[in-house]
Parts: C-alpha cells; sequence; structure tokens
C-alpha cells in the first residue's frame, strides 16, 4: 500500500465497526485477521473517537505501521507498542502450557474484552483446558467457567 493508507488487520473474534459518517469511513471486520486499507488521515482523526480508540488500545484493532502508531502515542520512543496483541497462539498457551504465575500475569495486562475471549476460548477448547486455569479464569472473566462447559457439551449433543 501507499504511504498514506494504513493497513488495519482485526485480532478479535468478534464484529468489529468504525463509523465515522463526517470522514467518509466505514469498515466493518466479521473475523479474525480480516484486513482493510484506511486512509491515514481520516483513521488519524477517527482515532481520537473514543470507540476508536478503545478498539485499538484493547487490541481489538492491530496495525504494523509505527508512524501511525507512533503519531497516535501507542508506540513509545523505543518503538514499543504498548498495545497487548492477542493471538491464538498465546490463548492455547494460556489454557494448557503457561505456568500459573505467568497465566496471572497476561490476564492483567488484558482488556476487559481479551479475557471474555480467552474464557470462550477455553470453553470451546474444553479438552485442552487444565483444571487448575478454571478458578483463574472464572475470576478473571466473571463466568462460571464449569457451568459454560458444561451447557457447551450439552449443546453440542444435541
Amino acid at each position: 500500500m501507499e504511504n498514506n493508507f494504513v493497513m488495519v488487520r482485526s485480532a478479535s473474534d468478534w464484529t468489529l465497526v468504525v463509523d465515522a459518517p463526517h470522514l467518509n469511513l466505514h469498515r466493518v471486520w466479521t473475523k479474525r485477521g480480516q484486513k482493510y486499507p484506511i486512509e491515514r488521515s481520516a483513521l488519524i482523526q477517527a482515532f481520537y473517537r473514543p470507540a476508536v480508540e478503545a478498539l485499538f488500545r484493547e487490541g481489538s484493532l492491530v496495525t504494523d505501521d509505527k508512524d501511525f502508531l507512533r503519531e497516535v502515542g501507542l508506540l513509545d520512543d523505543e518503538d514499543n507498542c504498548i498495545v497487548y496483541e492477542l493471538t491464538d497462539t498465546l490463548k492455547s498457551r494460556l489454557i494448557k502450557l503457561m505456568p500459573l504465575v505467568e497465566v496471572k500475569k497476561e490476564l492483567a495486562k488484558m482488556s476487559p474484552s481479551q479475557i471474555e475471549e480467552v474464557a470462550n476460548y477455553a470453553i470451546i477448547n474444553y479438552q485442552d483446558l487444565l483444571m487448575d486455569r478454571v478458578d483463574i479464569l472464572s475470576k478473571a472473566s466473571g463466568k462460571d467457567i464449569m457451568a459454560a462447559i458444561r451447557n457447551y457439551k450439552a449443546a453440542q449433543e444435541d
């Protein structure tokens, strides 16, 4: 893409919408990994709307464009991104491989919507979920993970 466009990718399993009619900007991401080029100046202006800023700060929308990230304050002086991106690999590690101390640290870095995504991932992939993670995920997400797994299993059997 040319330098006047920023490639924005969804890092969420949810449907995400950026709507700024006054900037002639409307994009809908329906799945994880979906990418759209957005005009840099329109995205910078839209970023200062609280909902759009939250999508980037929570890691639901991501970009590799360091100039854009620096311009909107999501990249520090040492080029360290302050956005926490949640990947499927990380979710898998959280529910079965990562030590419990690290799981707690990683959950503390996440936004509420990212914690909910991890909880939903754990429910759907319950066969990989280690039991010592259930209480931690239940407390972090506010969901009864075991009850949700029972409901999920029952729905799958029907």
